[in-house]
């Protein structure tokens, strides 16, 4: 049945994408057909036969195409909760590949300092920096991460890598013995892109807002901080 309403929507109503605005633009451009027959039937009345039948076709066309659009926006409406929901728990639930890891002192040098999350010296090295920092330092990390992994529909294309930027002492670190460095936002969510007036949006993007966990290899033990 999908496939058929797929079929249906692709063919039928002309909506490769939700964008109702151009399938309605381009159901305009259809009528204009049976309004021209219409017109050459008035002025040519020898031609009146020939094109009745072909302009009644291509009315109709254009009345099926018509309610078909009515009917896939109000799905389109009912649907897109849903998928944002479906999207935003398949998201805050994604361990996304961490890829670097660089700290900056915005009051010290302005080089990067990179952090290997899979050896247990560097991640007890950070530990023991954002502890540090949650008296008061002003350290911000950057986190590079693959996303083409990802469950959304934003796709991300083949290799392609985000990135976000907190405080250090905001980060969460959860060292655990993991073989590959991961992130994750618990309470990033999808949001609809704002169309035009009430009509359901074309596209969603993620927003990585809240809280960021970090995992990597158990920290060795330290008994100072380091930068």
């Amino acid at each position: 049945m999908r496939g058929v309403a797929e079929l249906v929507r692709r063919r039928g109503a002309g909506l490769a994408q939700p964008d109702f605005a151009r399938g309605q633009l381009a159901t305009a451009g259809w009528a204009a057909g049976p309004l021209a027959l219409a017109l050459v039937a008035l002025l040519v009345p020898r031609l009146r036969t020939a094109v009745l039948a072909p302009g009644a076709l291509l009315g109709a066309y254009v009345l099926a195409r018509s309610f078909l659009l009515i009917v896939f926006e109000r799905l389109q409406h009912a649907y897109e909760p849903r998928w944002l929901a479906d999207q935003t728990a398949a998201l805050r639930g994604h361990d996304f590949p961490l890829l670097r890891c660089a700290v900056r002192d915005d009051e010290g040098p302005a080089a990067d300092r990179v952090y290997d999350l899979t050896s247990g010296e560097q991640v007890g090295e950070l530990v023991d920096r954002r502890e540090a920092e949650r008296a008061g330092g002003t350290s911000r990390a950057t986190l590079e991460f693959g996303c083409a992994a990802a469950a959304t529909s934003t796709a991300a294309e083949p290799g392609a890598v985000a990135e976000v930027r907190r405080p250090l002492r905001e980060l969460e670190l959860r060292p655990g013995g993991a073989r590959q460095a991961s992130v994750r936002f618990p309470q990033a969510r999808y949001v609809p892109l704002p169309g035009t007036g009430p009509r359901p949006a074309r596209r969603a993007y993620w927003v990585l807002s809240g809280p960021v966990l970090v995992s990597g290899a158990e920290a060795t033990a330290r008994t100072g901080s380091a930068r």
